[in-house]
């Protein structure tokens, strides 16, 4: 069987996927972990065999499949998978279209979107004194929903985002969203977003080394009073 997780609420995902590993070991199943990105096909075909040399029963977790550029070779991967009778595991940090999915039409799909609440926050981000007590307000209600470290990563992403509008680089993405960015960038000077980018940098380091005296919602809430 083949169960999907897929989205980018990356952190119930991780959560999620965590969970089924535990589950097979339990029952003894030896699980590997497989980067998309490293295999090639003769290396998927050996890889999925139910059972190793000794008579043990496997199951193999594959990462960001769908995140691979399309080809000949990713659509001989989803037959080869789409076909095979092992227990399989792909995990996706993008939301998969419907089109992705009937690809797998047995597997047990599992998907983690993000809340309205995040992306309306961060479509809010200014530095205009008066929108400070809204973007507070709406970050509260984002990391109401969400888990407060996802709102730290997706606030760097959205920051990243901004510096591509204002360098006019080429973002992915539709139209409505790229326009939004733009429009939202325009409320920026270059070197505004670049010292938030630095500042978010600095945050992400205090975390790693667990340095930092504020909570992550503490330090999120500082950072849009000083915007």
């Amino acid at each position: 069987m083949t169960i999907i997780i897929h989205g980018e609420n990356i952190t119930e995902s991780r959560k999620k996927l965590v969970e089924i590993i535990e589950q097979l070991q339990e029952t003894g199943v030896l699980v590997e972990r497989l980067d998309a990105k490293t295999i090639d096909l003769p290396i998927l075909e050996n890889k999925l065999q139910k059972t190793d040399l000794f008579g043990h029963s496997r199951a193999i977790i594959i990462e960001e499949l769908h995140s691979l550029p399309r080809s000949k070779k990713l659509t001989q991967m989803v037959e080869m998978i789409a076909n095979s009778k092992m227990q399989i595991c792909l995990w996706e940090k993008r939301d998969l279209s419907a089109t992705m999915l009937k690809k797998f039409p047995d597997s047990k799909v599992f998907q983690y979107k993000l809340a309205n609440s995040l992306f309306i926050w961060l479509d809010s981000l200014s530095p205009k004194e008066n929108t400070k007590s809204s973007q507070l307000q709406l970050f509260i209600k984002a990391q109401e929903e969400q888990d407060e470290y996802l709102c730290f990563i997706m606030l760097i992403r959205q920051v990243r985002l901004l510096l591509q509008a204002t360098n006019n680089d080429k973002i992915a993405g539709p139209s409505f969203v790229i326009n939004k960015l733009q429009s939202q960038a325009k409320q920026f000077t270059h070197d505004q977003l670049l010292k938030l980018h630095s500042q978010l940098h600095a945050l992400d380091k205090k975390m790693k080394t667990s340095s930092n005296i504020l909570s992550v919602t503490q330090e999120i809430e500082q950072l849009i009073i000083n915007l």
